[in-house]
């Protein structure tokens, strides 16, 4: 494939997935919103620790998915064999993981009534990360069209059985059970549309290729448990050291960004077979060179005016979404958002060393990561709650963005965000700065809209002349 069918591919796998991504995160947006509005805030707590359990001891379920999308995508042959070990690998793995997860909540003195919500929960996730194996499938043979499919088929009827939950009184259970009922059908969907792609998954257990997949999964497993526990150590530090009720205000901010990830998860999904390709047979340090720092230009650019316009409308988001009993979240939001844009860029750099085959260093890193994190949590927390949790949080992601950069930069040999970055990021800061300076004495739309076209400004000189053309190549086939 030359490289404009290959910019080409890229282009609409990525709008596909981001498509996929949009709709998913304006269901859970909604789904949020219902389920925090009918818990309150301290039920809300509950439930927000629950889900952070299931997500802390499930790392090998998601971490599969990459290793699966390589494989298929370099071998597409042998697709209906990888699928179906690495069904028969996450069906094998839940039970031990429910056992560990009930192991956690007796550690943190959790109610016993909320362990049916749990296992529940595990349920969710395990049908979730069945689902995200045949979509490895889709990705890996570049028909990411079929992933926004599925997506829709979930988020809609996650919605419905929510709401039939919440009309129905049925409480933290109900909230999971909708989820639990939309995952089985998404499953069922996946499974049909293999089944057209060819791909009927060998269900068996194979240990020569399960220890295979073990052994890439390894590093990347443990690391996933590392950042699992670095993104959700807030709510751990809050469980021992605060209340319920903090961890719910904590918590409704922290899913709403998390959302936003979705922008950096469209570009590495869509690059992702397409760089493992590139270095299956030789390392081209130019090209991926080049890939990896436009992609962190252009998240930069696209994503810094969210988190300016989420900084200045605050208010107006958490009293929409979350209600009048959340209005101390909006403080919380502000904090965590300006550590948003760094988040997204992190995005980018894992799967990267990933394809590199760095899975040690990844979990290295992290490693130094969390205990850093932890000495930043750990007195935030104890003496300030909540607020100082949302603190820390912004502190760990700084720190989790010079650490990947310096070590991509100065071991790897590649230069990314380094690049083209001083222009956005200019043009960030002085729309920051107009906001928080100036919203407090005049109209907050008026200097929202100064704010952003300053930002204009400085963004499209970030632009090259080519990807000038391009653009505008683009939008005259589209007239």
């Amino acid at each position: 494939m030359d490289h404009a069918k290959r910019i080409k591919r890229i282009a609409s796998n990525t709008v596909w997935f981001f498509t996929s991504r949009m709709a998913e995160v304006v269901n859970s947006l909604l789904l949020i919103a219902l389920v925090a509005r009918y818990l309150g805030v301290k039920e809300f707590g509950v439930y927000s620790f629950l889900v952070v359990v299931c997500w802390a001891v499930l790392p090998l379920f998601f971490v599969l998915q990459r290793i699966l999308v390589r494989d298929i995508a370099v071998d597409k042959g042998r697709a209906s064999e990888i699928v179906g070990t690495g069904l028969t690998l996450i069906g094998l793995s839940a039970p031990p993981i429910l056992i560990f997860a009930m192991l956690i909540l007796l550690i943190f003195r959790v109610d016993s009534v909320y362990f049916v919500a749990l296992a529940i929960n595990v349920v969710v996730i395990t049908f979730a990360a069945l689902n995200s194996v045949c979509t490895s499938a889709f990705i890996g043979f570049e028909k990411v069209r079929y992933e926004t499919l599925v997506s829709f088929a979930v988020s809609s009827m996650s919605v419905v059985f929510m709401l039939a939950a919440i009309h129905f009184d049925m409480g933290i259970n109900g909230a999971f059970t909708a989820f639990m009922l939309s995952n089985i059908i998404g499953f069922c969907i996946s499974l049909v549309i293999l089944a057209k792609l060819g791909v009927r998954p060998v269900i068996k257990i194979d240990f020569g290729r399960m220890r295979y997949f073990l052994k890439e999964c390894g590093y990347l497993a443990l690391n996933m448990i590392i950042i699992s526990i670095y993104a959700y150590m807030g709510v751990f530090f809050l469980k021992e050291f605060a209340t319920d009720y903090d961890i719910g205000i904590f918590q409704a901010p922290a899913r709403l960004l998390n959302r936003l990830n979705i922008i950096p998860a469209s570009f590495s999904v869509a690059m992702y077979p397409v760089l493992a390709a590139l270095t299956s047979v030789t390392y081209q340090k130019e090209r991926i060179d080049h890939m990896i720092t436009t992609a962190c230009r252009l998240i930069l650019i696209a994503t810094i005016p969210m988190s300016l316009i989420g900084f200045a409308m605050a208010d107006e988001l958490m009293l929409l979404l979350f209600g009048a009993k959340f209005a101390y979240s909006a403080v919380l939001f502000r904090i965590m958002i300006l550590g948003i844009n760094f988040n997204f860029l992190i995005y980018m750099f894992e799967p990267l060393l990933i394809i590199l085959h760095k899975q040690r260093s990844i979990f290295i890193l992290n490693l130094i990561l969390i205990i850093l994190s932890a000495a930043v949590y750990y007195p935030l927390t104890r003496f300030s709650g909540a607020y100082g949790a949302s603190v820390a949080s912004f502190v760990s992601t700084v720190l989790y963005l010079g650490i990947y950069l310096y070590f991509i930069s100065s071991i790897v040999g590649l230069m990314p965000l380094l690049k083209g970055a001083y222009l956005p990021v200019a043009g960030g800061l002085c729309a920051f700065g107009l906001v928080y300076f100036l919203a407090g004495y005049y109209q907050k739309f008026i200097v929202l809209a100064a704010a952003l076209a300053v930002y204009a400004l400085f963004a499209m000189k970030a632009f090259s002349f080519e990807e000038i053309l391009f653009m505008k190549g683009l939008l005259k086939k589209k007239g």
